[in-house]
C-alpha cells in the first residue's frame, strides 16, 4: 500500500500470520480450547509477540473488524439535516463490507464460519454488530432533524444489521459474492422502510445497489493494479 513504511507493512504482515494461525487452530479446537502459545507457535513466533499485537484472543479473531466499523461511521459522518440517509448508509455499508471481505476472501470465510460456530464467539458477534446499528440509528436521527432516534431509526437501523446477520448465515448457499449479497438485502430493505412521503425507492434500487458496487470493485481493482 502506498505510503506506508518498512516497519508498518512487517506489523500488518506479523498481526494477520497470527490471526490466520488463530482462526485455524480454532476451528480445529474451539476458541477455549486454543491458547495464545499454540496460536504464537503455529506462526512461528514468541508467545510475547502476540500480546505485542493483540490485547486479546477475540482481538485476533476479529481482525479488520474495528478499522470496517471505523471505516462505516466516517462514511455516515457526513450527513446532515435534510438529507436523504438512505443512500448515504447503503453506499457506506457496501463499502466498508467489500473492503473487509475482499482483501483476504478465503480468510474472510474462516473467520465467518467460526463466528457462527463457536458458541464463544456469539456475544462478541453481536456486540460488533449492535455497533453498527447504533450508526445507522444515529445517522438517520440527524438527516431527519432529531436530537435522538426514534422508532423508525432504530428499526432501520436493526433491520440493516438484522440483513447482514442473514447474509453472514448464507454464507456460501448462494454463488454471489458477500458483498453483491449485503447490496441486495439493503435494497430491498429501502423499497419497504423509506418513510411514508419521502421519496420512495422505485423498481431501479436493485440496479443502482450493483452499479455502486461494481464500481467499487473497479476501482479497488485499478489501484491494485496500479504501481506500490
Amino acid at each position: 500500500m502506498p505510503g506506508r513504511t518498512k516497519v508498518e507493512v512487517r506489523r500488518s504482515r506479523v498481526r494477520r500470520d497470527l490471526a490466520h494461525c488463530a482462526v485455524t487452530l480454532m476451528t480445529e479446537k474451539g476458541f477455549d480450547a486454543t491458547t495464545v502459545a499454540e496460536i504464537a507457535s503455529a506462526a512461528d513466533y514468541h508467545p510475547s509477540s502476540f500480546f505485542r499485537y493483540f490485547a486479546t484472543k477475540e482481538e485476533a479473531v476479529f481482525l479488520g473488524v474495528p478499522e470496517a466499523t471505523e471505516e462505516f461511521r466516517a462514511a455516515c459522518a457526513g450527513v446532515r439535516r435534510g438529507d436523504d440517509a438512505w443512500p448515504v448508509v447503503r453506499d457506506a455499508v457496501v463499502a466498508a463490507v467489500a473492503n473487509f471481505t475482499e482483501a483476504d476472501p478465503d480468510f474472510f470465510a474462516a473467520q465467518f464460519a467460526l463466528w457462527l460456530t463457536d458458541p464463544a464467539l456469539q456475544g462478541p458477534m453481536a456486540t460488533n454488530l449492535l455497533k453498527w446499528e447504533e450508526i445507522i440509528a444515529a445517522t438517520f436521527a440527524t438527516a431527519g432533524g432529531r436530537k435522538q432516534a426514534d422508532l423508525y431509526c432504530h428499526v432501520v437501523g436493526g433491520a440493516i444489521v438484522s440483513s447482514l446477520r442473514a447474509c453472514v448465515y448464507a454464507h456460501g448457499q448462494e454463488r454471489d459474492s458477500f458483498t453483491d449479497r449485503v447490496a441486495r438485502a439493503i435494497a430491498l430493505l429501502e423499497q419497504g422502510l423509506r418513510r411514508p412521503g419521502g421519496r420512495q425507492a422505485g423498481a431501479g434500487t436493485l440496479a443502482v445497489a450493483e452499479k455502486t458496487m461494481s464500481s467499487a470493485t473497479s476501482a479497488r481493482r485499478e489501484a491494485r493494479r496500479s504501481p506500490r
